[in-house]
């Protein structure tokens, strides 16, 4: 009877290692190269082919390119086994497929500079791949990663760690970016300017100097780009500031965007800011420990809506402000608010905070439930940003001010109504003046001071 060679062939290794079975007890492979490349049947071409040895201690930055080129020519696959390759500034031809095992196919960073970069390419594909960049001070924004000007660039089961930056920088590129790892990141996990469309979805980023996932606009404009079930956490701002850093998920003149469904936790500042961004939807996402404000929306944004989400342990729940620089319009609706109370956060010398919600001009507040805010409950108006407001059915307890509302301007129009307020210590509805109150409970006698705003309906106890 005929005996069974025990080495596992390369074609037998590869398949194995793209399939998920028994790669990693397969016998270690041999250097040797041959004269060319062969296909590995539909799976693809074996980059050993051309000389990708795992293990070595070598820059193998040239074996990659010219493995690559050749499988795009082909329209192939390109297939990396499981190993640790040292490799720089290796350029993604256009149609690039590369294919590794998860956490098993290594690239570790030979020098200063991306590991991997595309540019001005249709389609770009890679999965399997684990991204290491040693932990290499890079000068001014770069990734370990960089796609500028990919119409579509799909990333997937990938990893990313210690980078000196930025895991993922992209410019003027779309695609989808699903079920990655970052961790360990200088500046942050994912930045990217000018998006041409992207999915954010089912990723994990953790333990990042300055921001989680950033999607910035040089100007304003409809970025289209969704933000799904993502799990941030540990986000520091090493950098300081009072905004730019310090956030789980950031927006910057980035209109038209969903951010849905995302856990957040200990971001320095706060779990989703959205700077000047228009239309954008922030929806059903939890936050638990931020030292700031849990939810922003501020400067010049028009048509915020934040809806069903649950944010917890934070100096304060949501901010919906600055009509001054334009911003305005906003649903703040159905949201879980609790232990908002006023404290120091990175960069402040003063305590700031107390409130469960802030907002400001042509804002409904409704259907909310707010538990433990320290100072306010819900704060409608601000000075010049006290303008056609309502505060209707929601559900405030254990608070100083159940609910304030800006007595300045004179002029101004807000509705109070149909909401249950319990343990206000300070009074159930509280007219103010930059933060200061200056009447009594409205909910008990009105006061000519008042006159604009409509006090009805609401359950004191």
């Amino acid at each position: 009877m005929a005996l069974t060679s025990p080495v596992l062939s390369r074609r037998a290794l590869l398949a194995t290692a793209v399939f998920g079975t028994a790669a990693l007890a397969a016998p270690p492979l041999r250097a040797q190269a041959p004269q060319r490349a062969v296909p590995l049947g539909g799976l693809g071409l074996d980059a050993a082919q051309f000389g990708l040895r795992p293990g070595s201690p070598d820059d193998q930055s040239r074996q990659l390119q010219a493995a690559l080129v050749e499988a795009a020519r082909r329209q192939a696959p390109l297939l990396i086994a499981p190993g640790r390759y040292r490799v720089g500034r290796v350029a993604l031809p256009d149609g690039a497929n590369l294919l590794g095992v998860r956490g098993a196919t290594i690239l570790l960073a030979a020098g200063l500079g991306p590991l991997l970069s595309a540019r001005g390419v249709g389609r770009v594909s890679l999965r399997g791949l684990s991204f290491d960049g040693l932990d290499i001070p890079a000068a001014g924004r770069e990734g370990l990663l960089v796609a500028e000007s990919v119409g579509q660039i799909d990333i997937q089961d990938c990893a990313f760690a210690r980078a000196g930056s930025i895991g993922l920088l992209l410019n003027r590129s779309g695609g989808a970016i699903e079920s990655n790892e970052f961790r360990s990141m200088r500046e942050s996990a994912l930045f990217s300017l000018d998006s041409l469309g992207l999915r954010i979805e089912r990723n994990v980023v953790e333990d990042c100097g300055n921001n989680g996932i950033q999607l910035w606009r040089s100007q304003a404009g409809d970025e289209r780009s969704f933000v799904r079930g993502n799990r941030v956490e540990r986000i520091r701002a090493d950098a300081g500031g009072d905004g730019p850093n310090g956030n789980g998920i950031s927006l910057y003149r980035a209109g038209g965007v969903i951010i849905e469904g995302n856990q957040l936790r200990d971001c320095a500042l706060t779990f989703i800011r959205n700077n000047s961004g228009t239309s954008v939807q922030i929806l059903g996402n939890q936050g638990r420990r931020c030292g700031e404000v849990g939810l922003y929306s501020e400067f010049a944004f028009e048509g915020a809506i934040i809806a069903n989400n649950l944010v917890e342990d934070c100096a304060q729940g949501a901010n919906i402000t600055n009509l001054d620089h334009g911003g305005r319009l906003s649903v703040f609706a159905n949201n879980i608010v609790r232990r908002a109370r006023k404290g120091l956060y990175p960069g402040v010398k003063e305590p700031i905070g107390g409130m469960g919600v802030h907002v400001e001009a042509e804002a409904t507040v409704t259907g909310n439930v707010i538990e433990d805010a320290s100072d306010i409950g819900i704060s409608l108006g601000w000075s010049w940003g006290m303008r056609n407001l309502a505060a209707t059915g929601n559900m405030v307890r254990r608070t100083g001010i159940g609910i304030g509302v800006s007595l300045v301007p004179k002029q101004r129009n807000a509705v109070i109504s149909g909401n249950v307020i319990a343990e206000a210590r300070s009074g159930a509805v509280v007219g103010t003046e930059y933060g200061k109150a200056v009447t009594g409970d409205l909910t008990k006698a009105p006061d000519a001071r008042a006159t604009g705003v409509r006090v009805e309906n609401n359950a004191v106890g």
